[in-house]
């Protein structure tokens, strides 16, 4: 009977002792500052066939009368380019 009860109290101990450690390791996680800096975003830009938006820097491009347009597909280029010469001859 006396063997029971001290299993019973060290099996709270050990409880008691996890618990303390979960706690403590959640305030000094809670007070440390983050040593990572942030990731930041890359700029995106939007397709102007599809409106897909895409990383610049993968995208596809084309220059047209001094503006620059991206694309994210060799489709939606083309398709781009024949609309504006489809516009251009005055369909």
């Amino acid at each position: 009977m006396v063997f029971s009860w001290f299993i019973r109290f060290l099996i709270v101990m050990l409880l008691v002792r996890l618990v303390w450690k979960f706690l403590g390791g959640v305030v000094e996680g809670a007070a440390r500052r983050s040593e990572v800096s942030p990731v930041k975003g890359v700029p995106l830009v939007r397709d102007p066939v599809c409106g897909t938006y895409i990383d610049q820097a993968r995208a596809l491009t084309l220059r047209r009368k001094g503006e620059m347009h991206y694309f994210c597909s060799e489709r939606c280029r083309t398709a781009f380019q024949q609309d504006s010469r489809a516009r251009a001859r005055g369909h």
